[in-house]
């Protein structure tokens, strides 16, 4: 059941719980692999659209940006978005979105994709910077060594342009 087909919540809504798995390539090339994610949630009618709710939930296995490490990363988001008929999609080369237009969808055809939506929301949850700690120390720039393993003997780096100042330093 990856795709409802919008009419059904007509007169009643529609409850959705799903275990998916995402296809590659969903949150780019920090992501190392996904376990499951799981999808639920509800379609009702609402004015002359749909109104979807739910949470996604799930376990990445993310690449850290400054260490390369590897590092689990759970997530639980709740999202709300109203489908609309594409008819009802402004017009105008240039709009201005407000905030409550980016949780806003328009659709050709009447049906719900779950996994396209999921995958969507996934994105969001993402950091963007993934790090495996906020206060990873990363890669030695010289070496490579990971400096969250302790120091990696390389001398400190003199930029030689502010060499002089040393001269005024306070002998002690």
């Amino acid at each position: 059941m990856l795709r409802i087909a919008l009419e059904l919540a007509d007169t009643e809504p529609v409850d959705f719980r799903q275990e998916l798995s995402l296809p590659e390539g969903v949150g780019g090339e920090d992501v190392l692999a996904w376990e499951p994610v799981y999808f639920a949630g509800r379609l009702k009618k609402s004015g002359s659209g749909y109104a979807v709710a739910g949470t996604v939930s799930g376990r990445g296995h993310l690449r850290c940006v400054r260490c390369l490490g590897e590092f689990e990363f759970a997530f639980e988001e709740r999202f709300s978005v109203q489908m609309l008929p594409l008819a009802l999609a402004p017009q105008e080369e240039e709009v201005q979105l407000t905030r409550k237009d980016l949780d806003v969808r328009f659709y050709s055809e009447p049906v719900l994709d779950l996994l396209e939506l999921a995958c969507e929301q996934v994105e969001l949850a993402l950091p963007v910077k993934p790090l495996c700690r906020e206060d990873c120390l990363g890669l030695c720039p010289r070496c490579g060594a990971d400096l969250n393993q302790g120091a990696c003997g390389c001398p400190p780096e003199v930029d030689e342009r502010w060499h002089k100042l040393l001269d005024f330093r306070p002998v002690s």
